[in-house]
Order: structure tokens, then sequence, then C-alpha cells
């Protein structure tokens, strides 16, 4: 027996709003730069002699007469895509803190960093300007103009990841992308 929704579902009724000329689009704001310390860090640790990350992902439970013991469990990565990854991250956040700063808002709903790749499949920072069209006909959209935020992400934020042994530093160069979702 076959169980969940039967109703069919209904076109949306929204008129699409016209993508931007650029999309994605380089940012243009001014660039920042954002350091974190990894040195008293208990979730990661940095091996200079394999040029390796590990990261504490969780905790494997034990349980025996004397009681329950937790082991970490760790993964490594080598070290330059553990920055991409994690640098990215860093970078995407920074510069979303530096846009509501630039433009003296507390909240930016329907914009959000992450991870992507452009056209050369190189990984990039992206921050969504996503628009919600839905099937009345009506339109949600974030509280900024597309261009405003081109103007106001960083074109560059550079990351600067600490650890005892070494600084790693890459440079990432966020794209403003512009996304329709269409909800029912």
């Amino acid at each position: 027996m076959l169980a969940g929704c039967t109703s069919e579902s209904e076109e949306s009724t929204a008129t699409p709003l016209p993508e931007p000329e650029s999309n994605p689009a380089p940012a243009s704001g001014d660039p920042i730069t954002v350091s974190r310390d990894y040195r008293d860090s208990s979730k990661y640790d940095y091996y200079p002699d394999t040029e390796e990350i590990r990261q504490r992902t969780g905790y494997r439970k034990h349980i025996n007469e004397s009681g329950t013991t937790k082991e970490p469990i760790y993964k490594r990565e080598p070290a330059s895509s553990w920055m991409t990854r994690v640098g990215g991250t860093v970078a995407g956040k920074a510069a979303m803190k530096a846009v509501r700063v630039r433009l003296g808002v507390d909240s930016l709903d329907d914009i959000s960093p992450g991870i992507g790749y452009d056209d050369d499949g190189v990984q990039r920072v992206m921050i969504g300007y996503v628009v919600w069209p839905n099937r009345s006909g009506e339109t949600r959209t974030p509280p900024v103009e597309f261009e405003t935020l081109v103007a106001e992400v960083p074109r560059t934020v550079t990351a600067n990841l600490q650890f005892e042994e070494k600084t790693f530093s890459e440079t990432f160069h966020p794209l403003v992308e512009f996304r329709q979702v269409y909800r029912s």
C-alpha cells in the first residue's frame, strides 16, 4: 500500500522576475580579511609532516561493566582542501556579516552564503539572492535590490586560519547569484 500526497501539484501563476544580466555577478564591495585561531581547538589538529588537518567528527560510545566511555572519531584531509572548504565557509559568513553592517540591517532574509562552483569548476563563495514566486502570483524578495547586494558584498575575502605551526591563508572572490525558487 502506498501512502502520501495524492493531490496534483498546481503550477505557479507568478510571473518570473527578469534575471540580472550578469548572473552570477562578481561582488564589487570593499575587500575584507577575517582571521580564525585554531591553536587551542579541540576539534582540529594540523600535522605539518603530512600537510593534513585532522578533524574530530563525533564520538563512539563504548559500554562495558565499568561504565560508558566516549572515544573521539577523526577524519583527516589535505590541508589545502580543508582550507578551501572551511576557509570558504568562514569567508562566506564574514561576507554576510560585512553586508549586514554596511547596509545597517540585523537580518538579510532570503540571502544566504554558501560554497559553489563557477563555470570553470573553481570552488567559490556564493551569496544567494533568492526570490520566491508562489502560485497566488505574489513574489517574496530579499530586503535589498540585487545590484545593491552586489555592490556591498566584499569583492575579496581573505581568510587566515592559524594553527601553532602554520597560518593558512586563502583569498576568495565571492559571486552573487540570483535564484528563483518556486513554492506552492
